[in-house]
């Protein structure tokens, strides 16, 4: 009674585990249960707001869904953890059809995010940013920005990283820096594109209602440092 009772008070004060998926297109949680089970969850989205939401049960590396078909073969799915990173990966390309988006996926690497980039952390990063840039602080604005893209890049969506690129610049043009503000700008989807027709044409119009005003500012900014 005694062994089972604490395994009841492990198991209420496990807590669960979020993993980034890399590109920012997602989140893996896993919970621990009990006879060394895990559960999962994964939440994630593709081109043009297409979403992915699946949750089962995970032994050992090998997952299964909570509410596969019975007439239908299991969509299992791999979770291959190395350190803070977990590789996810579906067994049969045809079981698990039919559980995301036609754009959508939930496969990839899911990382244990570093302390720098969890979202308090990337809140307060962005805000210091902020308070630095508006008093003029602009090499320290810079610094701090900078710094965190360094350690977070990764597990940003791209068009986030475009937005703080966008931020790194017009630092870089504050502190008399065009050339490295042209740089910085030409790492964008943007400046890859050269026009915003181009980036109209070329991303799905979900996706180009969210990029616009970043593609704006891009070419607004590109213009500044170019004078």
């Amino acid at each position: 009674m005694a062994s089972v009772l604490l395994l009841a008070l492990a198991l209420a004060a496990a807590q669960p585990v979020e993993y980034e998926r890399e590109g920012g297109t997602g989140t893996l949680t896993i919970t621990p249960a009990a006879k060394g089970m895990k559960k999962f969850g994964l939440s994630t989205f593709g081109a043009n707001a297409h979403t992915c939401e699946l949750g089962g049960n995970i032994k050992g590396t090998q997952g299964t869904l909570y509410d596969d078909e019975p007439d239908q073969a299991e969509c299992r799915i791999t979770f291959a953890q190395k350190g803070d990173v977990i590789e996810v990966t579906k067994q049969s390309q045809d079981s698990c059809m039919g559980v995301c988006g036609a754009r959508a996926t939930f496969e990839g690497r899911y990382y244990l995010p570093p302390p720098a980039c969890t979202p308090s952390a990337s809140k307060a990063a962005k805000d210091a940013f902020l308070l630095q840039y508006k008093a003029k602080n602009y090499q320290q604005a810079y610094d701090t920005l900078s710094g965190w893209l360094g350690e977070c890049s990764h597990l940003l969506y791209w068009m986030e990283s475009d937005r703080a690129l966008n931020d790194l610049a017009l630092a870089q043009y504050h502190m008399n820096q065009p050339a490295a503000c042209m740089e910085t700008l030409a790492k964008t989807y943007a400046a890859e594109m050269k026009t915003m027709k181009a980036v109209e044409e070329n991303l799905p119009p979900a996706d180009y209602e969210s990029y616009a005003s970043t593609a704006k500012a891009t070419f607004h900014n590109l213009k500044l440092c170019g004078k």
